[in-house]
């Protein structure tokens, strides 16, 4: 993200120094130097200048003449000399200069420990050494940066050079340094590797006979790894539960599938079948989960099976349960995920042969979680019942149907029902024009009450104020002044004073 960041920002300054048609290409630049390089100003006119032709040339890769001119600054030595130091030394990379590079930033190093440039020329100097071939050395570093960029050009040195490096970061007494990210990123860098040492070591420490600290971390990068063997080795030689778990989500993380099948089809420790059957959803493992929810008896192991299915996305099944599995508390589980997945198609119609009260209001419930808000409408116009009408409005406070809710709060004939909807429509934050238009047309007592409680509930001490002014029903200009007075609005506050002043 800083790397984007920082492009981001080079676009935009050589957008206005130069015109983009005189841009370079970038990625001749070396790591991290993108970031520094920013318009500074010296307060040296002869050095600004030198500096701006030079940063011209850098652009227009020629590099020589970049060379020359930073090498003008660094010899008059008035200002930003670490700078020029710098981008020498990336000239004299491009120009084939390796070795005068190095002295370069050697000088740097030396003369400037404080630079801010200090950082981008150690990049450099390991993007040189690596160039000649030579093995970086992350263990000679003083800089947590440097380090883990030394760190990281191992993934494409020679394995024979590599490994022993590693081993002897991980065997280091300084070993925690840099917050553990070094250790990190030197195992990540050994999980990358074929060759026979590494995958020792790797076995070693993922069964903790080796920096046991490092187990669960090992176990991780082996399932990124797709080392579908050794977790299946680590699992069945180890007696540690969490070393276990670790060695299940590391396969769920792998997809492996059919691994995973068989550790749960023999475990006993119903801890390591629950973690089994979660890695299962985040591997996918569709086909696995079916068979297993076929062959199971218990109850608990189905509810494990069917909430790994939000994560693998399986609504197939959630569907079949949710229709067909003789438990009718299954079949509710099975509609809560599907409304937790999403699976409005499914619950469509649903309630039509469902006998099952906890059943219907679980669908219903999971319709509101998903969002369903075509299939609220079609059942609340089904509904025989006043209170399945009640429930179903209930759920567009979830799915956010106020366009329901409006039909109903204006149209139904059935004035608790519009009571209802009007609550909903206050706790949804629906319309106020609406609610209005609901308290001005509806003469009914009762449901003018519900309308200043929705407006209430919506903060509106606007619709409020107006309404209580209009309002020559004692009783409801009463409940309407004491639901301002405990506002705390402005607006509200000076009406109140109004009443007072009169």
């Amino acid at each position: 993200m800083k790397t984007t960041t920082s492009f981001i920002t080079f676009i935009l300054i050589l957008i206005t120094a130069l015109g983009v048609t005189a841009a370079a290409q970038t990625d001749d630049f070396p790591t991290g130097a993108i970031s520094s390089f920013q318009p500074q100003k010296s307060g040296d006119r002869a050095t600004d200048d030198a500096l701006a032709a030079a940063k011209d040339a850098i652009y227009q890769e020629q590099w020589q003449k970049a060379l020359d001119l930073y090498s003008q600054v660094i010899k008059a030595g008035r200002a930003r000399v670490d700078e020029a130091l710098y981008w020498q030394a990336v000239a004299q990379d491009k120009l084939g200069q390796d070795p005068q590079a190095l002295k370069t930033i050697g000088q740097i190093k030396r003369e400037y420990p404080r630079s801010q440039w200090i950082k981008d020329a150690g990049a450099l100097e390991q993007e040189i050494l690596q160039k000649q071939g030579k093995t970086p050395t992350p263990d000679r570093e003083s800089d947590c940066d440097l380090k883990l960029l030394a760190v990281n050009s191992l993934m494409n040195t020679d394995p024979d050079k590599a490994v022993p490096i590693i081993e002897k970061l991980l065997n280091s007494t300084n070993s925690g340094q840099c917050e553990g990210k070094i250790l990190d990123k030197a195992l990540f860098v050994l999980s990358q590797s074929d060759s026979p040492r590494a995958r020792e070591l790797m076995l070693q420490i993922a069964t903790g006979k080796l920096h046991p600290e490092l187990q669960k971390k090992a176990i991780h990068y082996l399932g990124i790894s797709g080392n579908h063997d050794t977790l299946m080795k680590i699992y069945q030689g180890s007696s540690n539960v969490e070393a276990k778990k670790s060695a299940l989500h590391s396969l769920g993380i792998s997809g492996g599938c059919s691994e995973l099948l068989t550790l749960s089809s023999g475990e006993k420790d119903t801890s390591l079948v629950k973690e089994a059957i979660h890695s299962m959803g985040i591997a996918g493992c569709k086909s696995e989960v079916r068979d297993l929810y076929n062959k199971t008896t218990d109850p608990g192991v189905k509810r494990d099976l069917l909430h790994s299915t939000i994560v693998s996305g399986d609504t197939e099944l959630q569907q079949k349960v949710a229709m067909s599995d003789p438990d009718p508390k299954m079949r509710a589980e099975a509609l809560k995920d599907l409304g937790v997945s999403g699976g409005c198609t499914q619950l469509s119609g649903f309630s039509a042969n469902e006998k099952d009260p906890e059943v219907v209001h679980a669908a219903i419930k999971a319709m509101g979680v998903g969002g369903c808000q075509q299939q609220l409408r079609d059942l609340y116009s089904k509904a025989t019942t006043p209170d399945m009408k009640r429930e179903v409005l209930h759920s567009t406070i979830v799915s956010g149907d106020t366009e329901l809710q409006e039909k109903v709060a204006l149209t139904d004939t059935d004035p608790k029902l519009r009571m209802e909807a009007i609550k909903d429509l206050g706790i949804s934050g629906g319309s106020s024009e609406t609610l209005t238009k609901i308290y001005q047309n509806d003469q009914n007592p009762d449901v003018r009450s519900a309308v200043i409680n929705a407006l209430f509930i919506k903060g509106d001490a606007h619709s409020l104020v107006e309404l209580a002014r209009k309002e020559t029903n004692p009783e409801l200009k009463r409940e309407l002044v004491q639901k301002m007075s405990v506002m705390g609005n402005r607006e509200a506050t000076d009406y109140l004073m109004e009443i007072l002043n009169k």
